[in-house]
C-alpha cells in the first residue's frame, strides 16, 4: 500500500530531517510514502538541501504559506494537495518536530489498511512519558471533546492520526490553529458511519517540544475559537 503523510512544519530543521529520515526508512515497508510537507511561513523557508533525497519508494511534495497561518491551515493545505495528487491506501497526519515517530505512522496506516476509516493515536496506551501538568490538561480536553463530539476516545489533541480516502474527503479543516484537532473529531462524528479506532502511539516529550507545543493557555484559545465557530456560523 502507498501512504501519504500530511506534515506541517514551522521553523524546524534538525528535527524535521530526523523525522523525514525515519519515514524514508519505512517507505519500502509501506509500499511507498509521499510526504506532503507544508512550510507554514517559517522565518527561514525549508531549503531543498534540508530534505533527504528521494528514493524509488519515498518522495516529498513541498508547499509553502507566505505567512504563518497555523497548524490547522497547514494540514488543510496538505489535505487538499494529497487528495488531488492521487489515491493512497492511507493518509497519516504527524508533526515534524520530533515528537512523532515513523513506527507509529506505520501502525496507524496498518489500522486503516485493516479496515478502519479513521485511526486516532492514543499516547496513553503507548510508551509516552506524559508530564503531569500536560496529563491534567489532556484529561480536561478529553472530557470536553467527548461532550462536544460524542466520540469516547481516550486521548485528545494528538496529531498522530490516519484516514482512509473517503474519511479524509469528509474532514475539511476550517479552524486554522490548534482547535483543528477538536474540529476533526467533530467532523468525523458527523460524517456518517465511519469505522473509528484508537492505536497505541508514543509521543516523545523534550524541553524543546514542550516549549513549542500547546500550553495550558492554548486550551483557553481553543475554547475561544470553537465558541466563535458556533456563535458566528458553522463551518461548511
Amino acid at each position: 500500500m502507498a501512504v501519504a503523510v500530511l506534515m506541517p512544519v514551522f521553523d524546524e530543521v534538525a528535527a524535521l530531517r530526523r523525522t523525514l529520515a525515519g519515514l524514508r526508512d519505512v517507505a519500502a515497508e509501506l509500499g511507498g510514502v509521499t510526504v506532503f510537507l507544508v512550510d507554514d511561513g517559517s522565518e527561514i523557508p525549508v531549503a531543498p538541501d534540508a530534505l533527504p533525497p528521494p528514493t524509488p519508494s519515498f518522495r516529498i511534495v513541498v508547499a509553502r504559506h507566505g505567512v504563518n497561518l497555523g497548524q490547522g491551515a497547514a494540514i488543510e493545505t496538505a489535505r487538499q494537495i494529497a487528495l488531488a495528487d492521487g489515491d493512497f491506501a492511507a493518509y497519516v497526519t504527524m508533526d515534524s518536530d520530533g515528537q512523532h515517530g515513523a513506527e507509529d505512522a506505520v501502525a496507524l496506516a496498518r489500522a486503516v489498511e485493516g479496515g478502519a476509516d479513521v485511526a486516532f493515536g492514543n499516547r496513553f496506551l503507548g510508551g509516552s512519558r506524559v508530564p503531569f501538568v500536560r496529563a491534567i490538561v489532556l484529561a480536561a480536553a478529553r472530557t470536553f471533546e467527548r461532550h462536544l463530539t460524542g466520540l469516547r476516545l481516550a486521548d485528545a489533541h494528538n496529531g498522530l492520526r490516519a484516514f482512509s480516502r473517503r474519511a479524509l474527503e469528509r474532514v475539511p479543516i476550517r479552524q486554522n490553529r490548534m482547535a483543528h484537532a477538536t474540529e476533526i473529531k467533530q467532523r468525523v462524528a458527523r460524517a456518517g458511519p465511519l469505522a473509528v479506532v484508537e492505536v497505541p502511539v508514543t509521543v516523545r516529550y523534550t524541553a524543546e517540544t514542550l516549549a513549542k507545543g500547546q500550553s495550558s493557555l492554548g486550551a483557553v484559545v481553543i475554547l475561544r475559537d470553537l465558541a466563535q465557530q458556533y456563535l458566528f456560523g458553522e463551518a461548511e
